[in-house]
């Protein structure tokens, strides 16, 4: 072979090595860089959580300044109340508690609980009010109750047979569960409920309109209304200034003993006072922290005790995105149903 074929090869062969390292060399250059960023992201969303466990801490300590100013009253104007931005480098921390006693406690329908019957009527008359199915009333109630023998209903026929949970509900998605619940009516009515033991009383300082309205099936959104403007931006003081309104004066007045027998048959039974608080000892926090474009969250049920304001997380969430909805924008728009 002559000298310059020999050396062309040489050549080509040097070139076709310096290719292949080339290559490795920019493969391993983007490895590098992939590596570096997925644990520039792993850190950042460490960091971003960890936000969320402080967001946490700062919401206990924010609870036990307002139990600590005052132990006998919460309302929907207090600071713990008011939404939250602080700001991150880069990014913000949102914060955002809501009381869960100004709700309908689902749990309240459970067979343990003292007035199971009358919050079941209150629980119908707030989805009459939503404009959603009455029958979830009924169902939520056997959902609950292990001597309904329910499983047939959600086990015969199914794709993914399931049971009935016969105890109290422990999160409010548990709703989701019942027959012929759908995405749609669970969002109208998760603003309202909330799942709490069986003997924690409704704060009045903190219930919606519609969930005052719900107490009764002759009251009205207008009524429900003229309670919370009857509040004030303070809330009610003590109970008994709720107690004596007179849209609910009917509800509140004692039996006389002197009316007869149709007199007291026209009038409704009188509401038990122990249901009802201008206080409250469990709250819903969320937090939402955008941390250099990756977001983390929490959402997270607290419980303050009444005694000395010690703080127990009873239960954490980290897949919810956005703060629970306090009221639902549909519900100017609903047509409440008959109720029989």
């Amino acid at each position: 072979m002559k000298r310059s074929s020999q050396s062309g090869l040489a050549l080509i062969t040097v070139l076709l090595i310096f290719a292949l390292v080339s290559v490795m060399a920019i493969a391993m250059v983007q490895r590098q860089s992939q590596d570096i960023q997925r644990s520039a992201n792993a850190f950042t969303m460490q960091q971003a959580r960890a936000y969320t466990y402080a967001a946490e801490a700062a919401i206990k300590s924010g609870l036990y300044l307002s139990w600590s100013n005052d132990k006998n009253k919460d309302h929907i104007n207090d600071e713990w109340a008011q939404p939250r931005t602080f700001p991150l480098e880069p990014g913000t921390a949102r914060i955002e508690i809501q009381d869960a006693q100004g709700r309908f406690n689902l749990n309240s329908l459970h067979p343990s609980s003292a007035n199971r019957t009358v919050q079941a009527q209150r629980f119908t008359n707030l989805l009459n009010l939503l404009g959603l199915d009455v029958d979830y009333a009924a169902m939520w109630s056997r959902w609950l109750d292990e001597n309904s023998q329910e499983d047939n209903r959600y086990q015969a026929g199914r794709e993914q047979p399931y049971r009935a949970a016969y105890q109290a509900c422990q999160h409010v998605s548990e709703v989701l569960l019942l027959d012929g619940m759908d995405r749609e009516s669970y969002q109208r009515l998760e603003p309202y409920i909330s799942c709490l033991p069986f003997s924690s009383p409704l704060n009045v300082n903190t219930a919606t309109a519609a969930v005052l309205a719900a107490l009764d099936v002759n009251l009205t959104l207008a009524d429900g209304q003229s309670i919370v403007d009857a509040r004030g931006d303070k809330g009610f003081s003590t109970l008994d200034d709720f107690w004596s309104l007179s849209v609910i004066e009917p509800y509140t007045r004692p039996r006389d003993p002197n009316e007869s027998n149709e007199e007291a048959a026209k009038r409704p039974d009188p509401w038990e006072k122990t249901d009802f608080s201008i206080r409250s000892d469990y709250f819903e926090a969320f937090a939402r922290i955008d941390l250099n474009d990756r977001v983390a969250t929490l959402s997270a049920l607290i419980h303050r005790r009444a005694d000395d304001g010690t703080m127990t997380t009873v239960y954490r969430d980290f897949g919810r995105r956005e703060a629970r909805l306090r009221e639902s924008p549909l519900l100017e728009s609903t047509q409440p149903m008959a109720v029989f």
